[in-house]
């Protein structure tokens, strides 16, 4: 069995790297990164790093499926969403997830930061001038604009510390 698995769902490869780097913080030998879809229930271990890109405010039916089958596991949960880049949005995403880890998992905490969205979005943003308030509208052009350039160098390192609290609190236990 593995001591650690990060498994994860991204569609443009934001939570890839948030992924990638909490896979190097690590320090164990021990472990495991892999894409969610190639998940088939295979891989085991004792800790789980379960990370996933917000689509209205919630997690893809493969995260909801991995986490609805752990029993018995220290869970952390990761994510990027390009909009609502605020603490209390990311709580939002982090009860979203662990809704569906059954109860004697154990919730270690969560890291969320922002991504980068496609092109599309802006646009489809953009189609709505004189559609909808030019304020609301031009606060999510503006949010969206911000985002391009996320997940950042920040954005990593604090993936990383969040990982290395995440062990911290592992070996409390």
């Amino acid at each position: 069995m593995l001591k650690y698995l990060v498994a994860y769902a991204s569609e443009t490869g934001n939570t890839q790297k948030i992924a990638e780097e909490i896979y190097k913080a690590i320090p164990d030998t021990r472990k495991e990164m892999i894409n969610v879809r190639s998940f088939v229930g295979l891989h085991e271990a004792e800790n789980y790093f379960i990370g996933y890109w917000a689509n209205c405010g919630t997690c893809s039916m493969e995260i909801i499926d991995l986490l609805s089958s752990l029993h018995g596991k220290n869970v952390a949960i990761f994510g990027t969403c390009g909009l609502g880049n605020t603490d209390a949005y990311y709580k939002k995403l982090e009860l979203a997830a662990t809704t569906w880890l059954p109860s004697d998992n154990r919730v270690l905490g969560s890291y969320f930061c922002q991504g980068r969205m496609p092109v599309e979005f802006r646009q489809k943003y953009e189609a709505c001038r004189g559609r909808c308030s030019d304020e609301q509208l031009q606060i999510v052009i503006d949010a969206y604009d911000k985002a391009k350039a996320h997940p950042d160098r920040q954005d990593l390192l604090k993936a990383n510390v969040f990982t290395c609290e995440m062990i911290k609190k592992i070996k409390s236990f």
